[in-house]
C-alpha cells in the first residue's frame, strides 16, 4: 500500500486528498486520483514506476478526488471507473486484487468505499475521515442517508480504514462508532436548542447551536450547511416544521 498525499492543504481537506496506490505488480490499482495538479500528477507517476494500472477508481466527484483522473488515464491507459458506471456491489479485478464497490451516499450523493475482502480494509473516500468529522452539507448532504452508510460499513467489521484525507485509521469500529456518535448528538443538540430557545432561521440556530466552535465567515458558512442538512431529515420525519424560513419543534 502506497499514499501519495496532494498539495491541496484546506480546512476541508486536512493535510491534502489522499491517492491510494495498491496491488502488486506488475498491474496496480490507485484511488482518489486527486485535484487536477501536475506535481500531484508527477508525484504518482514516481511512486507507479514501471508498472501498469489497471483501474483508477475515483470515492466521489468532488474537486478534490476526481479531475486528475483523466491526465492519469491518459498518461497510463487505464479505465476510470466511479458511480454510476460502478454500482453497487459491483466487483473490480485488478491482478490479485478484488474490490467491492460500496454505495455510501450521505456525503455526497455518488460515493462509493471500497471493500478488500481479503484484507478485511476499507477505503472510505469522504464517508470517514483519519481525523475530524465529514462535511454532510444542504442541499448535496443527506444526514440520514450518511447514518445509514455508517450503518453498513459497520457491519462488514473492516480491521483498517483508508480515508481521503488523514492517516489511516487502526481502530476501525471505534471511528465509525464515534462518527455515528457525532452525528446524533448533533441532531440532538439542534432538537434541544429549538425546544430551550425556541423558533429561529437556520442562520440564527446556527451561531446559538455551534456557538464559538467556529470563527470566520467561511467555516460559519459551512457549519450552517450542516445544520441545514440535519433540519432537513428532521424536517423529512416531522419532528420539525419551517414557517417561511423560520424552524419551530412539530407539537
Amino acid at each position: 500500500m502506497r499514499r501519495v498525499v496532494a498539495p491541496n492543504p484546506g480546512p476541508y481537506t486536512g493535510p491534502g486528498t489522499n491517492t491510494w496506490i495498491l496491488g502488486d505488480e506488475p498491474v496496480l490499482a490507485v484511488i482518489d486520483p486527486g485535484p487536477d495538479d501536475d506535481a500531484h500528477l508527477a508525484a504518482i507517476e514516481r511512486k507507479l514506476g514501471a508498472a501498469q494500472v489497471g483501474v483508477i477508481l475515483v470515492t466521489h466527484s468532488h474537486p478534490d478526488h476526481l479531475p486528475l483522473a483523466e491526465k492519469l488515464s491518459a498518461s497510463r491507459q487505464a479505465r476510470v471507473a466511479h458511480w454510476p458506471e460502478l454500482a453497487d456491489g459491483d466487483l473490480v479485478r485488478v491482478g490479485q486484487l478484488e474490490l467491492q464497490a460500496l454505495h455510501t451516499p450521505g456525503h455526497a450523493a455518488d460515493h462509493l468505499c471500497f471493500w478488500l475482502p481479503s484484507d478485511r480494509v476499507l477505503f472510505t473516500g469522504d464517508l470517514i475521515l483519519g481525523r475530524g468529522s465529514s462535511m454532510v452539507t444542504y442541499p448535496e448532504g443527506d444526514v440520514a442517508a450518511y447514518l445509514r452508510s455508517l450503518e453498513r460499513v459497520a457491519l462488514l467489521e473492516p480491521r483498517m480504514l483508508f480515508p481521503g484525507h488523514w492517516d489511516p485509521v487502526a481502530d476501525a469500529a471505534g471511528k465509525i462508532a464515534e462518527y455515528r456518535t457525532h452525528r446524533l448528538a448533533r441532531e440532538r443538540q439542534v432538537v434541544h436548542e429549538l425546544e430551550a430557545g425556541g423558533p429561529g432561521t437556520a442562520a440564527v440556530l446556527t451561531r446559538r447551536v455551534y456557538g464559538r466552535e467556529v470563527e470566520g465567515e467561511e467555516l460559519l458558512r459551512a457549519a450552517e450547511m450542516t445544520l441545514r442538512a440535519h433540519l432537513k431529515k428532521l424536517l423529512d420525519e416531522g419532528r420539525v416544521r419551517l414557517a417561511g424560513e423560520v424552524y419551530a419543534l412539530e407539537r
